[in-house]
């Protein structure tokens, strides 16, 4: 516990698709959807998270929903702030005696300008201090790898906007990417390809509902069910759904394949820049994977052999920068250099 306990220490990942909070030794305490809805008439924020999304989804036409980030950074600054005001107080259950201090992650690669405009999107929804770091250095952590080892470990995340990759060796990243790919970009592709090769318009829920329940990136795969689908009901039954719109799903896998192609091209391109001594090294102990969009099935398989590095997906890849956002949050000394290098052994420790 704090040694001040009116002073609040909180996590926050901030999702291009979902919010994730938690309170030191408290846990996740937030997981919403990086939604706002505000009203038409008057601009008012009237619905924040999973509410704001089924007005979405049920066209609610009194409102607008705003997602205010954008393929991993802040599109929107008045949206950002008023979301995560609303999520700070919830996480909190009061209006603090002093604005919180927040550690948050940013994209690997992400630029000085969309790294001060989280900071600035933080403080104005009443964070006092912020703590920063890169989002693989977290990731890398939650994920259970050494990343303070002398060897060099590889994670890659690939969330609804963004896919954050990154070679990280002795608490700090050698070198990584962030490209705006990652679930959206395969829902736009379904979209567009649906409707270019069936004449079919579907909304982006829809193509969603596709990706998740029969989407694969290869043919073979696409009549089997995804992983965790005994959570989803029957196979069968979603497949029966999504054929009521009207799709013929044996042309989903090419059109995922495709979309999922430059995510390939740009992790094979990092790979490349790597020492050659290193590449040798990840070729035998391979990468990590993390992300809703990593649970994609074929998709591991597809970018291990597009770029030589075998790839596994988490035990729990939808929380591993949440995870490890919390164990450095309950040890912020294991941080060093500007939140840019993490001390793996002080985190475990606790």
């Amino acid at each position: 516990m704090s040694l001040l306990p009116w002073v609040s220490e909180v996590a926050i990942d901030v999702g291009t698709a979902n919010v994730h909070v938690a309170v030191k030794d408290g846990g996740v305490v937030v997981r919403e959807p990086a939604l706002v809805a505000y009203r038409v008439s008057n601009d008012t924020p009237v619905a924040f998270g999973t509410e704001a999304k089924q007005m979405l989804e049920q066209g609610v036409t009194e409102v607008y929903v705003v997602q205010p980030l954008q393929a991993g950074v802040v599109a929107d600054m008045n949206a950002a702030a008023v979301m995560l005001r609303h999520y700070l107080q919830k996480a909190l259950g009061r209006r603090p005696l002093f604005s919180p201090t927040v550690l948050t992650a940013y994209p690997t690669a992400a630029t000085q300008v969309s790294r001060r405009a989280l900071v600035q999107a933080l403080r104005a929804a009443g964070a006092g201090r912020v703590i920063a770091l890169q989002k693989s250095l977290a990731t890398a952590t939650g994920a259970g790898l050494a990343v303070d080892a002398a060897t060099t470990a590889m994670v890659i995340d690939i969330g609804a906007g963004t896919t954050d990759a990154a070679a990280l060796s002795m608490g700090m990243i050698s070198d990584g990417i962030s490209v705006p790919l990652g679930g959206a970009s395969l829902d736009e592709a379904l979209v567009r390809g649906i409707k270019r090769q069936q004449g079919i318009r579907l909304s982006h829920h829809a193509a969603e509902e596709i990706k998740l329940h029969v989407g694969s990136v290869d043919p073979s795969l696409a009549s089997s069910p995804p992983a965790g689908a005994a959570n989803m009901g029957s196979f069968s039954d979603k497949a029966d759904d999504i054929k009521a719109f009207g799709v013929q799903l044996d042309e989903v896998p090419d059109i995922i394949h495709d979309a999922c192609m430059p995510i390939a091209e740009e992790l094979s391109w990092l790979i490349e820049q790597l020492p050659a001594k290193v590449r040798s090294h990840l070729g035998t102990t391979g990468a990590v994977m993390t992300g809703g969009t990593s649970q994609l099935r074929g998709l591991s398989s597809l970018l291990g052999n597009r770029t030589g590095v075998p790839m596994a997906v988490a035990t729990d890849p939808m929380s591993c920068t949440m995870l490890g956002l919390q164990a450095i949050l309950n040890n912020l000394h294991a941080l060093s250099l500007d939140g840019r290098r993490v001390s793996f052994a002080a985190l475990t420790r606790s």
